[in-house]
């Protein structure tokens, strides 16, 4: 027995409405409540000031890789003319137009970075800030890089990605809106030839932004597979969040029955492909850097591989961000239950951010030359110096959800005019 095919949006509810102003007020007022929290705690933990800063950043990369994910989510759907993805593009377009104002939430990391370069407060987070360090690393690894990694031209390029990205995202956004308006085919067609130069410029702006924000933290490390690492992570990131999201709205009675088990089932075996694929570009960027046994190389690995300092965190993204959930999201089944593929998107979230943990932090006990050695100032990790990590990770999050939902007060969370809308609204899995 065949199902009637649908012509139209069924769901009562396309929009946040009512829901919107409350959860947006809350949403800041709770993130500006656990900032100051964190902000205070910390003056009071061993570190002080730096290592706020270091778990700030850590929290920040969190953030800003799921926008960028979705950012790629929204140029892939538009590139391939995808259309079971299109009742789902809206979200992520809402995720990803928050890039440009994300700038407000970098404003610390730059200020003390670019305003204070040279100065002890300077390299508080980049230690190639550090004119002491220019000077024991010059005539070695770091010759090529001195330019480079400058205050002034960092600042530039920091500039530089979040207009390129954020700009790319508000495009896509305001025209997949306007659309809702006007109808026709005319938008799609637009946005679509828009999308081949904007994956080329993407592709370079993430290369260069995922340097600069966090491989740039270990100056003296090489390893061109980076930033693949830092893509394949944000995508999954992204994915993760887009389940999340369509979970909970769907509980809160919106879009009840235009996301179906078939788009939940998609949505699910992407994440799934792109937790195999952060598992495999690590595994290949840690292969051949234990075979070539370089030392510009190998040093970054050391710390993570010992158990007096990281190997535990090492292990625990083995298994709980790769090996488990490959082989618990492996079912069709659980691909198709939204409930339980909800659970496995919140653990992918966490452990997402424990990857970002693991990628920075290290760097905060890092000597003059740049290396974790056994005699850096290592980082103390302890129950209540995690309890204000994951504080920071509440407060920017609560501020990067208000900005979401600030984008999204008066749009559709739905495309409704889009020529592709009944393909996706008919969306079989085979």
């Amino acid at each position: 027995m065949h199902s009637t095919r649908k012509t139209s949006i069924t769901s009562e509810r396309i929009a946040l409405g009512s829901d919107a102003i409350p959860l947006m007020t809350r949403s800041f007022a709770a993130g500006a409540i656990a900032l100051a929290a964190a902000a205070i705690l910390f003056s009071f933990t061993e570190g002080g000031f730096k290592r706020f800063l270091f778990s700030y950043h850590t929290a920040f990369c969190f953030l800003l890789s799921i926008s960028v994910g979705a950012l790629f989510v929204v140029v892939i759907l538009n590139l391939t003319r995808a259309g079971w993805g299109i009742v789902i593009r809206r979200l992520a377009e809402l995720i990803a137009s928050v890039i440009l104002p994300m700038m407000v939430l970098f404003a610390p990391i730059y200020i003390v970075t670019v305003f204070f370069g040279g100065s002890e407060l300077g390299h508080t987070l980049y230690i190639w800030n550090n004119p002491e360090f220019i000077n024991a690393n010059l005539e070695t690894m770091f010759e090529g890089k001195q330019v480079f990694l400058s205050s002034k031209w960092f600042g530039v390029r920091i500039i530089a990605y979040f207009l390129i990205l954020g700009l790319m995202a508000r495009y896509f956004f305001f025209k997949s809106a306007k659309q809702d308006e006007v109808g026709g085919k005319a938008i799609s067609i637009t946005m679509q030839k828009a999308a081949a130069p904007c994956m080329i410029l993407f592709a370079f702006t993430v290369v260069f932004a995922s340097f600069d924000l966090e491989r740039s933290l270990a100056p003296r490390w090489f390893s061109t597979m980076f930033p693949v690492y830092f893509f394949a992570g944000a995508t999954m990131g992204a994915f993760a969040t887009l389940i999340i999201c369509c979970v909970l709205l769907q509980r809160r009675g919106i879009l009840t029955d235009d996301i179906t088990e078939d788009h939940y089932h998609d949505l699910s075996k992407l994440t799934f492909a792109f937790v195999f694929f952060w598992g495999y570009v690590g595994f290949s960027q840690f292969m051949l850097i234990w075979y070539a046994n370089l030392p510009e190389e190998t040093w970054w690995f050391r710390p993570r591989l010992d158990w007096s300092k990281w190997a535990a965190v090492s292990m625990l993204l083995l298994f709980g961000h790769l090996l488990i959930p490959f082989v618990g999201m492996m079912s069709r089944t659980v691909r198709r239950n939204k409930d339980i593929m909800l659970v496995w998107a919140i653990a992918l979230l966490f452990f997402h951010w424990l990857d970002h943990y693991w990628l920075v932090m290290p760097q905060y006990g890092a000597d003059v030359t740049g290396a974790v050695t056994s005699t850096s100032n290592q980082l103390t990790i302890d129950l209540y110096s995690l309890l204000l990590d994951g504080l920071l990770v509440i407060g920017l999050g609560g501020i990067y959800l208000g900005m979401i939902v600030w984008m999204g007060l008066d749009k559709n969370l739905i495309p409704v005019k889009d020529p592709r809308l009944v393909e996706s609204l008919n969306f079989k899995n085979p």
